[in-house]
């Protein structure tokens, strides 16, 4: 910093100590600027998505029929789409498959938030690409990855400390969620509650900023982009049938038997979609061909569908569209299904067959390595069981409630709730995309019901999952978050006492007297990490002290204790302890040479002494 300067940058640090400012206080502006920023983001990004859909897709033929035409389009645009993104993935940029949020979330877990701003653009082209060619995915996890790419490269950009980096990175992922979903406050509640994990006050004042900013300025964008047309500022337009709805207490049973139900979906989904990332992992076709194969088979599964369920009244009384309905981001199938009046028309067994279609179309479109999110495939299927628990029970004269349409609302939740982990998001996101408050009561018996049933029978989301196959544990909220924003050089480090293996092991019991350590590394001439001797050892030789003299380092030298480097975050180090049980662990460079000594004390001691200072 020029000398020229410091005098007023003291003063206006004086200034701001006297006006009470917090020393984080310009993450405010910032998080107003990644917000606006995330806003326009949202709004041309699904915009673009949706022009390009309606440009590649031209299936009116349908309506008298399924024509050869029709039949070869809907066969070639999903695999080419699927084409453009494996040649882009896995030839192009050599990125390989871009997870979305999880990518997020490790990011923040293991490379500090580092988000390479080419992420962010690999996702805008090959999200594009699938959705826009039909794949069934959500256009919301691309948003929320170049969201937070967004709001790391700022970051970066003005060198700010490592540990405001997460803060950031929210403030782009929830501009980002609250921009497309119109919903601020699920925007927020899902970065804490699903990406960060963590609800301190410091983290949560920016990310709302970012996302009432981000809010305001999709909805101002989208409106300039749909010609001054005003947008509707619920999402999903419920009819005004739908706001007269009264919960009554004789409909708990079967809200709750909707919990129970939406569970089992929400693991199917997360299941289903596990199973075929194993299985178009251990096929011989090549990497970069698997997304338009799977894109091929896809459409082939469109036109299954059009075969089994024929004609306008199956098809176009749900979405007015004139793709399958299983297909795309399903937004207008979900608001088709909130509408009382689209029942008189659907059967239990189309309502099944949208399920079931959805389900596996999601799996192969991203099992097979198209790009876009899982939430929107959650609401969909969500809807589609409340309306199917629904319609079934009235077909068996049990039905309780006034419409299956409040049915399907419920299940938007509970469904959401089920794969993401995700309670208090998912009936929040409920309410304000739709905005309707009287059915909020079995929204969130729904959502409660189906997250407890999906982590009884298994403990992870189908983010977690992913994340944890990967080697990133997840533990208490605010806990397991500090200790992955942490490093080993946050810890104070000890010297390392080096032996080498053909030193005596006299000279260990010399040392110990010397330096009043147990715990020696063993290196070679140049310092390269061989092993350790251990406290255990060393006293097990006390006992034996004839034998000392005939004994060398090597004979009691352990080489199956790993090492750790300065930025390794300290619940990998944890976790290294725990498994062998040890209280020290050496320090090493990217050359392997020994630097110091970490012990399990220390890390504990400043962990402690950090949670002090964030509390």
């Amino acid at each position: 910093m020029p000398a020229i300067w410091r005098p007023l940058i003291f003063k206006l640090a004086r200034l701001r100590q006297a006006a009470g400012f917090s020393p984080d206080w310009f993450l405010m502006p910032l998080a107003a600027l990644i917000g606006a920023l995330g806003g326009l983001v949202a709004a041309g990004f699904a915009t673009g998505v949706e022009a390009a859909g309606r440009a590649l897709f031209d299936l009116q033929a349908l309506d008298a029929g399924i024509t050869t035409r029709a039949a070869l389009l809907l066969l070639a645009i999903p695999a080419l789409g699927g084409l453009v993104v494996g040649l882009i993935q896995f030839k192009l940029t050599r990125s390989g498959v871009i997870n979305g949020v999880p990518e997020v979330i490790e990011s923040l877990a293991r490379e500090r938030g580092t988000i390479k701003t080419a992420t962010g653009v690999n996702k805008t082209v090959t999200a594009t690409a699938t959705l826009a060619s039909g794949g069934s995915a959500g256009i919301e996890g691309p948003i929320i990855t170049i969201g937070s790419a967004l709001g790391s490269a700022i970051a970066r950009r003005l060198r700010l400390k490592p540990e405001h980096m997460p803060t950031l990175i929210g403030c782009g992922a929830a501009s980002a969620t609250a921009g497309i979903f119109n919903a601020p406050i699920a925007g927020v509640l899902f970065v804490l509650e699903v990406i960060l994990r963590d609800f301190s006050v410091r983290t949560f004042m920016p990310i709302v900023v970012a996302a009432v900013f981000g809010t305001a300025v999709a909805q101002q964008s989208l409106e300039l982009l749909h010609g001054g047309d005003s947008v509707s500022s619920a999402l999903f337009a419920v009819p005004e049938a739908m706001h007269n709805y009264q919960f009554e207490l004789h409909e708990a049973p079967a809200y709750l038997a909707l919990g129970f139900v939406c569970g089992g979906v929400g693991l199917a989904l997360a299941g289903t979609l596990r199973t075929s990332s194993r299985l178009w992992a251990a096929t011989p076709i090549p990497r970069w061909l698997q997304p338009g194969v799977g894109g091929l088979v896809l459409g082939a599964m469109g036109l299954l569908f059009l075969v089994l369920f024929p004609g306008t009244d199956a098809l176009h009384s749900v979405t007015g569209d004139h793709r399958p309905v299983f297909m795309g981001n399903g937004y207008p199938v979900i608001e088709a299904l909130l509408n009382p009046d689209s029942y008189a028309s659907l059967t239990v067994l189309l309502l099944l067959a949208i399920v079931g279609f959805k389900v596996i179309g999601t799996a192969l479109t991203l099992g097979s390595g198209g790009s876009g999110g899982v939430i929107a495939p959650s609401l969909f299927v969500g809807a589609a069981t409340g309306g199917l628990l629904a319609a079934a029970l009235d077909g068996l004269g049990i039905f309780p409630g006034a419409t299956p349409a409040t049915y399907a609302l419920a299940g938007m939740a509970g469904a959401l709730a089920a794969t993401l982990h995700c309670p208090l998001t998912a009936f929040l996101l409920v309410f304000e995309i739709t905005q309707d408050y009287k059915v909020i009561l079995p929204v969130m018996l729904v959502a409660i019901v189906s997250t407890t049933c999906a982590q009884f029978l298994h403990r992870d989301s189908i983010y977690t999952d992913l994340l944890r196959r990967k080697g990133i544990r997840f533990g208490q909220l605010a806990d397991m978050t500090l200790l992955r924003r942490m490093t080993v050089a946050d810890v104070p480090a000890t010297p390392a006492v080096l032996v080498a293996d053909s030193d005596p092991a006299q000279r260990l019991i010399d040392l110990a007297a010397e330096y009043a350590t147990t715990d020696f590394v063993v290196a070679d001439e140049s310092e390269v990490y061989q092993g350790m001797v251990v406290g255990d050892d060393v006293r097990t030789t006390l006992v034996q002290r004839e034998a000392v003299p005939l004994m060398i380092v090597a004979e009691l030298m352990r080489n199956d204790l790993p090492s750790v480097r300065p930025g390794d975050t300290l619940d990998d180090v944890l976790d290294k302890f725990a498994k062998h049980e040890v209280s020290s662990l050496p320090i090493v460079d990217a050359g392997g040479r020994v630097t110091g000594m970490v012990t399990r004390s220390r890390l504990l001691r400043t962990y402690q002494d950090e949670l002090d200072k964030r509390g």
